[in-house]
């Protein structure tokens, strides 16, 4: 056969057997993908949030609240609003710092626009909207990424697979349980970068130089104009701000850990050696070995990220040390980078996850085969002599690893494990034989059994681990519908800004 059509009739058998393959998980690939659009549908609202500029918000929202609280002079309240307004839709000029706007409208307009930046300082937030925005759609990705770690639990629930620990096998596990091992975590860290959104999100506008203004401000008014979780009351507090950036690039630092962690292992699982799991969907093969295929690049580059996004957290940490308490107002600004980059590396490692958990072939049988060749349910083993014999743990571990010892030594699993060789041991143990026939031994040494039986609290028994995935649903639903206000709090808060701005031109005319 030619060369072309020996490369015909490979891609042919590929694309068969890959149809094959990736028919089971259509069910899970379609739920990415109606995920997708629901995220899509609610990165698009926040994009539109934030069409305008953080400056052009920051300085409207400021401005209206110097009118409504009589600072601007009521004579002059028509002919600013109306600049505003043209300001807020003019796409040029948007980007004003808050040195920058009263010049540009001192230029344009002349004094008699007033003070529509009087009482403000630096900082003036525009370091913290930018996080925010990112932050608020890295938020949606990360909740999808939890809902696919539960499905996929769900899915493989009772898929018993060797559990590790030492690099050894240590107890059965199902894959289920292992993938809520690792969603819980995350779970966690998004729990605290909850906390980061409140964080980034306080008003610290209305600080002054560092301890107010005796002009009638109304910080508050500003907060809800511009859709702030709360105040940074302390003036010198909001002057130094900068814990909230920690808070949230140290969140997404576990988040990528555990990622990393995960990585690592399902490139390990899909080796020949251990043959549990595949990626088939995202291989590449060898430039110059024909036989190999690449594990897909997403695993490996998950440890890349984690080592990145400790970069940035050392370098946001490292912002607000050694420094006066004061002047920590110039680190902040240098915080925003390291924080942007963050939340990139997060959205960009996590990302593939969303895809590939869904389309991973998984081995069933190779896994449970693999789990059988060894003694990884000895401690059942030691639980069964304790119930039927009445000796102490201790002894019946002592009786047990003695038993194993030799197993292994004359090659038997554990699926043919010799009752003559446990009352051995018990005898050299404990002086006697045990109440034990070799098919109960080999029950009790059974993967399976271990599993089933195994349903203490987060314990591996499928009905335990579906208990969680339930509850855990619960809470991601609740998380969502959190997230959902963020949203519409920030959508209302300009609808608001706006709405009072146009009231202000309308009612001063």
């Amino acid at each position: 056969m030619r060369r072309k059509e020996l490369t015909v009739v490979v891609v042919l058998v590929q694309l068969f057997f890959g149809s094959f393959v990736y028919a089971q998980n259509d069910s899970l690939i379609a739920h990415y993908e109606k995920l997708s659009q629901i995220r899509s549908d609610l990165t698009k609202r926040i994009d539109a949030i934030h069409k305008s500029s953080e400056d052009t918000w920051i300085n409207t929202a400021w401005a209206v609240m110097l009118m409504k609280q009589g600072i601007i002079q009521a004579e002059n309240v028509h002919e600013v609003a109306g600049a505003l307004l043209e300001y807020w839709n003019n796409p040029k000029d948007k980007n004003l710092s808050v040195k920058q706007f009263q010049p540009y409208f001192t230029s344009k307009y002349g004094t008699r626009m007033g003070n529509v930046a009087i009482a403000r300082s630096t900082p003036a937030m525009r370091q913290q909207l930018p996080v925010r925005y990112q932050l608020l759609k890295v938020m949606c990705l990360l909740h999808d990424l939890q809902q696919i770690l539960l499905e996929t639990a769900d899915k493989y629930k009772t898929a018993v697979m060797p559990g590790y620990t030492h690099v050894r096998h240590a107890q059965p596990t199902t894959l289920g349980h292992y993938l809520l091992s690792v969603h819980d975590p995350i779970q966690r860290s998004m729990e605290s970068l909850e906390h980061g959104y409140k964080a980034m999100n306080l008003n610290e506008l209305g600080c002054g130089a560092m301890a107010g203004t005796s002009w009638p401000i109304d910080r508050n008014m500003v907060s809800r104009y511009l859709g702030c979780e709360g105040l940074i009351e302390n003036t010198n507090d909001a002057m130094v701000y900068s814990d909230g950036y920690v808070l949230v690039v140290s969140s997404l630092t576990n988040i990528m850990a555990v990622l990393s962690r995960l990585g690592n292992e399902f490139n390990y699982w899909s080796t020949l050696e251990y043959g549990f799991i595949d990626f088939e969907r995202a291989t590449a093969y060898s430039f110059m070995m024909p036989q190999k295929r690449n594990n897909p690049t997403f695993l490996g580059h998950t440890w890349y990220g984690a080592s990145e996004i400790l970069g940035d957290l050392t370098e946001v940490a490292s912002m607000g040390m050694k420094i006066p308490h004061g002047d920590t107002m110039a680190s902040s600004s240098r915080m925003k980078p390291g924080t942007l980059d963050a939340l990139s590396i997060i959205e960009a490692r996590a990302k593939p996850f969303l895809y590939h958990l869904p389309s991973m072939k998984v081995h069933e049988d190779k896994m449970l085969e693999t789990a059988r060749q060894g003694y990884s349910a000895s401690s059942e083993l030691a639980n069964e002599i304790v119930r039927r014999d009445g000796f102490d743990y201790r002894t019946a571990r002592a009786i047990v690893n003695m038993f194993v010892i030799e197993s292994v030594q004359r090659g038997i699993p554990s699926r043919e494990a010799d009752i003559d060789i446990l009352q051995a041991a018990a005898q050299e143990v404990v002086g006697k034989k045990l109440n034990m026939s070799e098919q109960r031994l080999r029950e009790a040494l059974d993967p399976v059994h271990f599993v089933e039986v195994t349903d203490s609290q987060g314990g591996v028994a499928p009905k335990e681990v579906a208990r969680m995935i339930a509850e855990r649903r619960t809470e991601l639903n609740k998380a969502r519908a959190r997230h959902l206000d963020r949203i519409e709090k920030l959508e209302k808060a300009k609808e608001l800004l706006i709405s009072d701005l146009k009231n202000l031109y309308r009612e001063s005319k």
